[in-house]
């Protein structure tokens, strides 16, 4: 029987959604809630520059695509590789989000995304740190 310490590997599950982001090594993060803080989840989108996720349904982001470490500062994130609430990507992003920001104005709203449940939640969002980042 081997006792002794087990190493972690983190291995990236999923491709990081900042566009042009070549990151294949560092741990991902789960978009926002939509559901919960549809303000935050759009400042993540829209500090991605990546407009091929305004055709996706807000939950099927939320549930299946990442964002990885490298977009967040050390300040936003927690001794367990985790981040702290309401934290915002900010480093290594595109350069323009002018179009992200024209298209999400006008997104749909998504027949599995209850458009009630998300209207009721955007006035209970909590303040994110991100306000330099604002829609």
């Amino acid at each position: 029987m081997y006792v002794g310490t087990i190493s972690v590997i983190y291995y990236p599950l999923h491709k990081c959604q900042v566009l042009d982001c070549e990151d294949t090594n560092s741990t991902r993060h789960r978009f926002p809630n939509p559901i919960k803080n549809w303000n935050l989840y759009q400042i993540w989108i829209k500090t991605t520059g990546n407009t091929k996720l305004l055709e996706i349904e807000p939950e099927k982001v939320y549930k299946n695509l990442r964002n990885c470490h490298r977009h967040f500062k050390n300040e936003d994130k927690s001794t367990n590789m985790y981040l702290k609430p309401n934290t915002c990507p900010s480093l290594f992003l595109p350069k323009t989000t002018k179009q992200i920001d024209d298209n999400l104005l006008h997104q749909p709203a998504f027949a599995s995304t209850s458009v009630s449940r998300l209207s009721e939640n955007i006035s209970k969002s909590p303040q994110s740190n991100c306000s330099n980042l604002l829609i």
